[in-house]
């Protein structure tokens, strides 16, 4: 017991400090190929940090080979668990960190680009109803689910070509230097394109490593609770997983780059409604349940409040505690149909 609670601890301080890792290098990596800070936050920070959750229902139905049982159960709960905590517990961690560093940033609320937020929500919203939702209400039979799993993979290729059209702000710049330099005696605010590239991709493989163990540990801990495998999957899964994106979030709102923090969430929402789905519908046969339907459907209602609270570019703390509300009811759903 006491060796499963130190691995425990160890892969969350591993997740800790990959995604510090992989903050600073992306960010360092955004500045040298001149990504505008809207790519940088919702594609290549989302998802590098969205590879934990990816890869866990990956692993998950490939184990299944397509047919019904614990393994699919575990990795559609998986998939449809993530979205769910980027709309409601991601939220309420950026407030809490709002509130935290309030005196260091000198304002409670979040300034966001509301452009670049409404932009991600508009586009996860439509494909999260469509797919997930009508999907798990319908059988679509095995051709028509691996054609909505291709036309996923293209809608994702579409929204990345278009987050890389978009300018970089003259002004934008990057306030800490990149670690790896001071390791390897560079110049950590000119970093070389190596100590980048190497930096990304180490705290993208502690991020996935940290992220394993953890889920891996928790489960042990649960094993004997009673706990349907899909429901288990559905709460535990993404808390352990997404876990970078609300780190990382927590360091761009200490450092006041609010933009960057939500479209860190925003971005991962749209890389989840495309890329786990697709591989949820060519590998399973996707069939959503109670918990996964009623998951669906408070992220829809959260992330659509969200949506409507960004009329301007000010975030307020009510909107971001909207988030914990919401999460909450999910919970208490749960507990009413005896499912907890």
């Amino acid at each position: 017991m006491t060796a499963h609670l130190i691995l425990l601890a160890l892969s969350f301080v591993i997740i800790l400090l990959g995604s510090e890792l992989f903050t600073n290098g992306v960010e360092w990596a955004g500045e040298r190929f001149g990504l505008a800070e809207a790519a940088v936050g919702s594609l290549l920070a989302a998802v590098g940090t969205a590879l934990p959750e990816t890869f866990i229902p990956a692993i998950a139905l490939f184990m299944s080979r397509g047919h019904p049982g614990p393994h699919s159960a575990v990795g559609i709960g998986a998939i449809v668990g993530a979205p769910l905590m980027l709309s409601t517990v991601a939220l309420l961690v950026m407030g809490v960190a709002a509130l935290v560093f309030r005196s260091r940033r000198k304002r409670i609320g979040l300034t966001v680009v509301r452009e670049d937020a409404r932009r991600d929500l508009g586009f996860f919203l439509p494909i999260f109803v469509a797919v997930v939702l009508l999907g798990g209400l319908v059988d679509l039979g095995p051709i028509l689910r691996r054609m909505s799993a291709i036309l996923l993979l293209f809608l994702y290729v579409f929204y990345a070509w278009k987050m890389l059209q978009i300018r970089r702000r003259a002004e934008a710049e990057v306030e800490h230097g990149l670690y790896f330099e001071s390791l390897f005696g560079g110049r950590p605010d000119a970093p070389r394109l190596w100590p980048t590239v190497a930096q990304v991709l180490a705290g993208t493989a502690a991020i996935l490593f940290g992220a394993r163990t953890f889920v891996d540990e928790i489960v042990l801990f649960s094993a004997h609770a009673g706990i349907a495998p899909g429901v288990l999957s559905l709460i535990l899964s993404p808390l352990a997983t997404e876990l970078p994106e609300k780190y990382n979030s927590v360091i761009w709102i200490r450092q006041r780059k609010d933009h960057l923090a939500l479209g860190n969430i925003t971005g991962a929402m749209v890389f989840q409604s495309c890329i786990p789905v697709a591989l949820g519908l060519a590998y399973s046969p996707w069939h959503l349940g109670a918990p996964e339907l009623l998951a669906g459907g408070v992220t829809i209602v959260s992330s659509a409040l969200l949506y409507a609270n960004l009329r301007d570019s000010k975030l307020t703390m009510p909107a971001l505690m909207l988030g914990g509300v919401a999460y909450a009811v999910f919970i208490a759903g749960l507990a009413w149909m005896g499912t907890l």
